[in-house]
């Protein structure tokens, strides 16, 4: 890419097979209507608006709201996507009530881990949507989307990139997280939509096999960066994290690494 802003992307990732499918399936879930008005929620370079837009019909008054708080991720959409029916707007999860108007559907796609208060997300939702409206999301960064196998490969990615940041003469400090990356459990999401106010809750975990090149591609997605190696600066975490990708896969003597996804459908009833 050209722009250095696009260096950090969450494109290259976006566009494995297997995050089209746990997507897919979500938008399928949803049962969107042909004339609905949706939001895409944290729609990043515009994976899922697209999959949104084949449900929809432009001539029977369908609309897009196409959310982020990236400019850059915003303008990769953009350029993707060109459709009448969009809206591009930049913001957050935690003001959607001031970005929208009464919509059919909220879809929030692998990002609601990142949210620091979860439950004001699921307020905002369910006072933006139309009675019998759908809000639907998923995650991989839940209690369980670490198969119990998979705990050793983790493990030794994480100590392999600090290894290699030693060596490049960088300590991680100690004490720093990123607060807004709190892992919930399924029990703990199904109790939060109840809490505020969603019926018809339907969840479903899904397997899926993550290739060392898509752990690579998410190796370049500064989100992703920032969470897993803290107030380090992105170019170096991100080399550290892709090396630590390869020595994991060559030390362990596997191909893929399974991973589940958190599937999530709540209708406001």
């Amino acid at each position: 890419m050209d722009n250095p802003e696009h260096r950090f992307s969450f494109e290259k990732f976006s566009a494995h097979p297997f995050f089209r499918a746990v997507n897919a399936w979500l938008v399928e879930h949803a049962r969107i209507s042909r004339n609905a008005a949706v939001v895409d929620l944290g729609c990043g370079v515009g994976t899922v608006t697209e999959m949104i837009l084949e449900r929809l019909d432009p001539q029977a008054g369908a609309v897009v709201y196409a959310i982020d708080p990236s400019p850059s991720a915003l303008e990769i959409a953009q350029s993707r996507i060109r459709s009448s029916i969009v809206r591009f707007l930049r913001g957050t999860a935690e003001r959607l009530s001031q970005l929208v108007p009464q919509v059919d559907a909220v879809l929030f796609c692998n990002a609601i881990h990142l949210v620091q208060d979860k439950a004001l997300v699921c307020r905002e939702v369910l006072s933006v949507l139309r009675k019998g409206g759908v809000f639907a999301f998923n995650t991989s960064f839940f209690e369980g989307a670490y198969p119990p196998e998979t705990l050793r490969f983790y493990t030794m990615w994480v100590l392999r990139a600090i290894r290699f940041l030693r060596r490049q003469g960088i300590e991680l400090a100690r004490g720093v997280k990123v607060t807004a990356m709190r892992w919930l459990t399924p029990e703990q999401y199904a109790e939060m939509l109840a809490q505020t106010g969603f019926g018809e809750i339907q969840m479903e975990l899904q397997t899926h096999a993550l290739s060392e090149q898509s752990l690579l591609d998410i190796s370049e997605f500064d989100l992703f960066i920032e969470g897993a190696l803290p107030g380090v600066p992105l170019e170096v975490a991100s080399q550290a994290l892709q090396e630590g990708v390869r020595q994991a896969f060559r030390e362990i003597g596997w191909t893929a690494v399974p991973r589940t996804w958190l599937q999530v459908i709540a209708r406001r009833t």
